[in-house]
């Protein structure tokens, strides 16, 4: 697997724990977890000239010490035309530079009312290993996705509230097990401020409840993303 090099940062790094028999390699980070931190990176050049850019997250922890960075790859005809439309493949990389996630999203249109152009996005764990898919449901009134393991069974869905475009306050998204309807988790799109207002990045947590495994942490992980692009990603 290539290892990139990341740039240099003033963030605290969070130390590697321990390798865990039968946990993928880089997961172990999440298993010790039960709240990530997700902070889009913020591009001046980007902000002054308009010019839409690969997105770039770092991934921290409560402590907001760094264990993985996310960078994102589409081609700039699709970012300038499509917008959070585009397609794109995402590495999710730990703090050396070694590639743990990999996320793929095609392009599929955009509609809410329209059935056919319903988001996916693939996850991978190593690259190569699909351990799931997060799908969009078809609804007219508030986001709904689904998450899918690796066989294709549903197990959570994902649904947020019906204005999620609030300023100086948090946005829920609620995951759900669909075995007993019981909520598990959420994604939450904090408010950024001016960096959100200036700089259109922005901040989100994910918390965990006790007792889930790292694959479904990284799954969730992914879904993460696919909520930032369908709701809150804005074109230049």
């Amino acid at each position: 697997m290539a290892v990139t090099s990341q740039p240099q940062s003033k963030w605290e790094m969070m130390a590697a724990p321990q390798m865990i028999p039968g946990v993928p390699q880089g997961l172990e980070y999440l298993s010790v977890l039960d709240r990530v931190n997700v902070h889009q990176h913020l591009d001046l050049f980007e902000v002054m000239t308009g010019w839409e850019k690969q997105n770039k997250y770092r991934i921290c922890n409560s402590n907001e010490q760094q264990f993985f960075y996310a960078r994102e790859s589409s081609e700039c005809c699709a970012r300038m035309c499509c917008g959070p439309g585009r397609p794109f493949v995402m590495d999710i990389e730990d703090n050396n530079g070694q590639s743990i996630i990999h996320l793929d999203r095609p392009f599929n249109g955009q509609g809410c009312l329209c059935p056919c152009c319903l988001q996916t996005m693939e996850v991978q764990c190593p690259q190569g290993v699909t351990i799931g898919h997060v799908d969009e449901l078809w609804s007219c009134w508030v986001p709904r996705l689904q998450v899918r393991n690796a066989n294709g069974e549903v197990m959570f869905r994902i649904e947020g509230e019906c204005c999620y475009c609030k300023c100086c306050a948090e946005v829920p998204f609620r995951i759900f097990s669909v075995h007993g309807g019981e909520e598990i988790g959420q994604i939450v799109k904090t408010w950024g401020g001016c960096r959100e207002v200036w700089g259109q990045v922005q901040s989100f947590y994910l918390t965990f409840s006790p007792g889930l495994d790292v694959t479904t942490k990284a799954l969730l992980l992914g879904a993460t993303f696919l909520v930032d692009f369908m709701f809150f990603e804005h074109k230049n």
